[in-house]
């Protein structure tokens, strides 16, 4: 987005990785109690085990599939954030710094 010449709308990597994280560890762990009450989505619970450590439909599993789901969900916002701000900094032509408003002011001056 453009104004006045100046790049904006930046995002923090670390927050969008939590962001992310918390989603996906909550998606897991709901999706692996809903299999466990009502066996649902056990061809997927299955999927995933195949892929995630401990990750089954029962109380413990899910609580696995927070965890790795937490960790996936934070790398993947993390990266993403991240990538987004320097695509931003590439199409403005300019310093990720100057472009996200991060130089000081006493370098200004």
């Amino acid at each position: 987005m453009m104004s006045k010449g100046k790049c904006m709308c930046c995002l923090c990597a670390v927050s969008l990785g939590l962001a992310f994280g918390v989603v996906s560890a909550i998606f897991m762990l709901l999706l692996a109690w809903a299999g466990w009450f009502w066996g649902y989505g056990t061809l997927l619970i299955e999927q995933y085990s195949a892929i995630y450590y401990g990750y089954s439909s029962s109380l413990m599993g899910g609580i696995a599939g927070a965890i790795w789901g937490f960790i996936g969900g934070f790398i993947f916002g993390f990266l993403s954030g991240w990538f987004y701000n320097l695509f931003l900094c590439c199409r403005c032509g300019k310093s990720c710094s100057e472009s996200c408003g991060t130089t000081s002011e006493k370098s200004k001056s």
